[in-house]
């Protein structure tokens, strides 16, 4: 969870006038009541339209990779696969994490729904790959599990180091605050 604005500006060098004025200014209940049909209307729409850009980057990727999946060997396909499973995993918990008003909830069918969805695609990708082989008697198949399980470790990497980060820094604000 990042620092408060307030504690961010007393490390500025701002002073507690200053800070309370910019605050007042910021979010005085008249500002809040101009703004508060603009942030409900436009919240759920950035949401979902982040969740379809991700899901949509997904499939996009396993119809990518049929071809490397016929001609690369096991740990070539895994260096691949992890890379491109650590940026997209990247790209989305940057998604999820720029939408500040997201609520637990979303956070959490986000965080499951994706990572299961790009399970469930490089899954069919690799039993798609593998089918051509046996069509065209390559004999280069992979397992499609493995790979499923290597994507979505490497996918799921980014959104769990982000939220061991908060969940951390939420500890150390706590144990601050009691001292």
């Amino acid at each position: 969870m990042p620092k408060s604005l307030h504690h961010r500006l007393l490390e500025k060098g701002w002073s507690e006038e200053e800070i309370e004025r910019t605050m007042h200014l910021m979010y005085s209940d008249q500002k809040m009541e101009k703004h508060a049909h603009f942030v409900s209307a436009t919240h759920p729409v950035i949401y979902w339209i982040g969740l379809v850009v991700a899901i949509v980057g997904n499939l996009l990727v396993a119809v990518t990779l049929i071809p490397f999946l016929m001609i690369l060997n096991s740990t070539q396909l895994y260096a691949i696969l992890g890379i491109v499973g650590f940026v997209f995993g990247s790209m989305f918990n940057l998604i999820i994490k720029d939408i500040e008003h997201v609520d637990q909830t979303h956070h959490v069918v986000a965080g499951v729904f994706i990572p299961a969805i790009a399970l469930i695609t490089v899954y069919v990708m690799a039993s798609v790959a593998n089918r051509f082989n046996e069509v065209i008697n390559n004999s280069n198949p992979h397992n499609a599990a493995v790979l499923s399980v290597v994507y979505l470790i490497t996918f799921s990497a980014p959104y769990f180091v982000y939220k061991i980060r908060d969940f951390l820094w939420g500890m150390k604000q706590k144990a601050s605050e009691s001292s």
